[in-house]
């Protein structure tokens, strides 16, 4: 049976909701790190910023969102992108870390993960909400297989992840982004195994197997597109 939190339900982001999406994760994460001062300036060139990156993204993503029942604000968020091995990804510029790098061979699928964020102000079942968030974004990498999920990670949840069976593996140096210490990491699909079987009659919903057959279609658009360039 699929868990939902009290007052809050879990759904998708459309396009024109990203403004308050980037809104909500760039506030949310300075309330973590205590940050009393942030510019207007340092804002606004954050948000432009990321409001860049997930324009480009966004139509080979699923963005999962956590809303209030109460009032329909954004609580918790996380994004999953089907990666093309062609358009820049944000560890790519972070990191200075070269395409090539990043396609290890014999992998057909490559992912992309970012925006995870979780109010603070959500007081108790936050480990079920991570799960979940978890659990819809990982479920693709690991039912289309012979994937490699990348990301720009914080180091506490490097850590949290690997208490919840997921390893990874680190390609650089941490740096400080947006206020944490930030790893470049790459999760390989079978790594997910454990956590997916350990959670799936909890977590897994009819909505997980619809966003399975988007990525398919992706995979094979992606697929023909390079058959044609060949």
């Amino acid at each position: 049976m699929n868990w939902t939190p009290e007052n809050y339900y879990f759904t998708k982001l459309n396009k024109s909701e990203l403004p308050e999406l980037i809104h909500f994760y760039l506030v949310t994460t300075r309330e973590h790190y205590k940050l009393d001062s942030y510019s207007e300036e340092a804002y606004k060139f954050d948000f432009e910023s990321l409001m860049g990156e997930d324009q480009i993204f966004f139509d080979c993503s699923i963005y999962y969102v956590l809303r209030s029942k109460l009032h329909n604000s954004i609580y918790a968020c996380i994004r999953i992108t089907f990666w093309d091995k062609e358009t820049s990804l944000p560890i790519q510029k972070l990191f200075d870390i070269e395409t090539e790098s990043l396609l290890i061979p014999h992998v057909t699928n490559f992912w992309h993960i970012g925006r995870f964020v979780i109010s603070g102000k959500i007081v108790g079942n936050r480990i079920n909400i991570l799960k979940k968030m978890l659990f819809d974004a990982f479920y693709g990498p690991h039912c289309l297989g012979s994937g490699l999920v990348i990301a720009e990670c914080d180091r506490k949840v490097v850590n949290t992840l690997r208490k919840l069976e997921i390893e990874s593996y680190q390609l650089g140096d941490p740096i400080i982004y947006l206020y944490s210490e930030t790893l470049p990491i790459y999760i390989k699909s079978e790594w997910l195994e454990a956590f997916i079987e350990k959670n799936k009659y909890s977590q897994l919903s009819v909505g997980n197997n619809v966003d399975i057959q988007k990525f398919v279609e992706m995979s094979n658009r992606m697929l023909l597109r390079s058959k044609n360039i060949e």
